[in-house]
This record gives C-alpha cells, sequence and structure tokens, in this order.
C-alpha cells in the first residue's frame, strides 16, 4: 500500500517511523544521523516535558531509568487518540493504566498515585468558568436545589495519595480508603479537600442527579443519604449536614441554589 503513495508521503512516513523509534525503523535516505538525533531529541524531550511537569510527584519518585523507559515506551509504542498537546496527560496516564504492563518494582499505588495527579491537571485546564453558571451565593442550600460546580470530583483511593511524596512512600495501603474532593475555585485555584465516606457520598448523590438532568436540594440529598447508609440518627445527620454544605460552599464544590 505504501507504493502507491506519492514520494513525499512515503518520505513523511518513513521519517515520523525513525522518530518515534530509531531502533526499529531506518531515517529516510539522504539525512545525516546528527540531523536526525536533533529531531529525535526535540520529540522526545518535548513529550518527556509535559508528562514531567504533569505528573510531578510520581516523576520525583520514580528512578531516572525506570521513568525514561517508561515515556520512551509511551513514546514508542502508544497511539494517542488526541493530536493536542493538552491532552498528552491523559493519554500517558492511559497509557499507564490500560497499555502497559505492570513491572515488579512497580509502586503499588502508582496508578493511584498518577490518577491524582491527572485530576489536577484535568481541573485546572478545564473549560469551565464557574462565574458563568447561574447561581445564588446566598441561598438556602437546605431547602433550595444546589447547584454544583462542574469543576467539583469526588474521589476514593486505597492510600493517601495526596501526601505521598519523595518523604513519604507507603508500602502497602491503610485499613481505610482516603476520600478527597478536588474542584477549581471562583478564583481559579485548584483546592482539595480529605473528607469522608459520608462528605464523598454526599458530593456523589448530587452530581448523580445532576447528570441525570436534576438539581435537588441539600435536604433531598442528606435523605438519600440516610437512606442508603441506614443512618441510625437521621436528626443528628441532617443537622450536621447543614454544615457539610456550608463546608462545600466555602470551597465552591457548591456554587450556591438554583
Amino acid at each position: 500500500m505504501a507504493h502507491s503513495l506519492p514520494k513525499f508521503q512515503e518520505i513523511q512516513y518513513q521519517f515520523s517511523k525513525n522518530l518515534r523509534n530509531p531502533s526499529e525503523f531506518e531515517a529516510p535516505d539522504g539525512i545525516e544521523a546528527r540531523r536526525m538525533k536533533v529531531y529525535h531529541d526535540l520529540f522526545y524531550n518535548n513529550i518527556e516535558n509535559f508528562c514531567k511537569n504533569s505528573f510531578p510527584v510520581l516523576r520525583k519518585i520514580t528512578s531516572d531509568d525506570k521513568w525514561h523507559r517508561m515515556v520512551r515506551a509511551f513514546f514508542t509504542d502508544f497511539r494517542a487518540e488526541s493530536p493536542y498537546f493538552i491532552d498528552i496527560s491523559k493519554e500517558f496516564f492511559v497509557y499507564l493504566s490500560e497499555h502497559r504492563k505492570p513491572e515488579a518494582d512497580d509502586f503499588p499505588f502508582m496508578l493511584e498515585l498518577a490518577h491524582w495527579e491527572w485530576m489536577e491537571v484535568k481541573t485546572v485546564s478545564a473549560k469551565e468558568d464557574i462565574l458563568k453558571i447561574p447561581h445564588e451565593r446566598n441561598g438556602d442550600l437546605f431547602n433550595e436545589p444546589v447547584v454544583v460546580s462542574p469543576l467539583a470530583h469526588s474521589l476514593v483511593y486505597e492510600y493517601p495519595v495526596h501526601r505521598i511524596g519523595p518523604s513519604y512512600i507507603p508500602d502497602e495501603a491503610p485499613e481505610t480508603p482516603t476520600f478527597l474532593m478536588i474542584s477549581r475555585n471562583r478564583k481559579h485555584k485548584v483546592d482539595f479537600m480529605e473528607g469522608n465516606s459520608m462528605t464523598y457520598r454526599l458530593l456523589d448523590i448530587f452530581i448523580e442527579h445532576l447528570h441525570e438532568g436534576r438539581q435537588i436540594t441539600g435536604k433531598q440529598a442528606l435523605e438519600q443519604l440516610i437512606d442508603e447508609t441506614s443512618f441510625p440518627n437521621p436528626e443528628q445527620l441532617l443537622n450536621g449536614g447543614q454544615q457539610i454544605l456550608t463546608s462545600l460552599l466555602e470551597r465552591d464544590i457548591i456554587l450556591g441554589t438554583a
């Protein structure tokens, strides 16, 4: 099939194959090796910088050799679905979680940490502007439909990924999971808070109803939470839940009421 292509396209295919994997594919005739190396370094370093900046903690705790092997395999073997630079972090996470074969010396939390760091990139780069979403900041969160930020996400991990770094590398998961909420506030800063299973589920209830095309009141969300958990003291949760709603409002996880 390649022989039916115009000559310049054949050269382009040769050139791109060599850029991806110079050990397997030869460069087009007539291009000096030293000139091709400039392109090899330029393209690889560009991708590696995006990965490094998007996953800074994973990069810091991973040895140079292992890190570059992962990025090189991503660059060489993985076929990204998006042509945009801004999506490189997502594509790298997809490669790590769905295509790369685990290795014996992988951190047990590696994929969870990578997901957490990708969520930070996703949140900071999201195009939505919460200031343009109609809402009443001083409304009654308990009795009126609640407006949840589209930039708010409830997450649960086996490992405390927000604490992992060079000074803290856990060998095994704690007994209890880590519940985190990440969002971008009205000052365009990414913020996160650590919660518990109840707070996590409360936000999830709002998001689930929103995805189904409806906004519910804080009371309705809390009553659903009470039913799901068979909470022994409903009044206690209803009263305490109002404080949770206020704390979510202060962090722009909840924007206000409709």
